[in-house]
């Protein structure tokens, strides 16, 4: 099964956050300790999952992993590269432009090292909201990295009784997402 990489994509920032679990304060410091953790190989390379899914239920598959986690921002953003199948690399940007990370605060790995905060897996989300807001969806991600702008249209050829000409405009999509209300 063919992989693809979209690298360099925002996972957490610096600030404080509305979860599901309540107010999280994410500081530079926090940042540093899920690349420590990662780097030592003190967790496996966090899964990627198609939305948070219900700890009862443990058969749900990974659709590939985080890799590569770095620093942006001077040390105020979590970036890595996201592994998965093509077929879901290719839908991502459209069908799960946002995203959801899953940690957990001291962490021991198997040689007993707690580790501060530990990356654990990173939810793939499509109409629920994430909680850091101020993250790039997928779709901005994807346009910034083309090589070269596309316009994609159709013609209507091909569609019956149809002579309307529909263009795809990302920045539909852009004003979609800024304008959603979290309750």
């Amino acid at each position: 099964m063919a992989e693809k990489r979209i690298t360099g994509v925002e996972l957490v920032k610096v600030g404080t956050w509305e979860a599901s679990t309540g107010p999280w304060t994410v500081t530079r410091a926090d940042i540093a300790a899920m690349i420590d953790a990662f780097t030592a190989g003190a967790v496996r390379k966090p899964p990627i999952k198609l939305g948070h899914t219900d700890e009862r239920f443990d058969g749900t598959p990974s659709f590939g992993f985080v890799d590569k986690l770095r620093t942006t921002n001077n040390g105020d953003a979590l970036v890595g590269d996201l592994v998965m199948p093509a077929w879901l690399a290719d839908a991502a940007p459209l069908h799960y432009p946002d995203r959801s990370v899953e940690a957990a605060y001291d962490f021991q790995d198997g040689a007993g090292t707690v580790w501060p905060l530990a990356l654990t897996g990173l939810a793939l989300l499509g109409e629920a909201a994430p909680a850091i807001t101020s993250l790039d969806s997928l779709q901005d991600l994807v346009v910034a990295s083309a090589r070269k702008r596309v316009a994609l249209t159709t013609t209507g050829a091909g569609w019956p009784d149809t002579g309307y000409r529909t263009t795809i405009l990302i920045a539909a999509a852009r004003r979609r997402r800024n304008q959603r209300k979290v309750l």
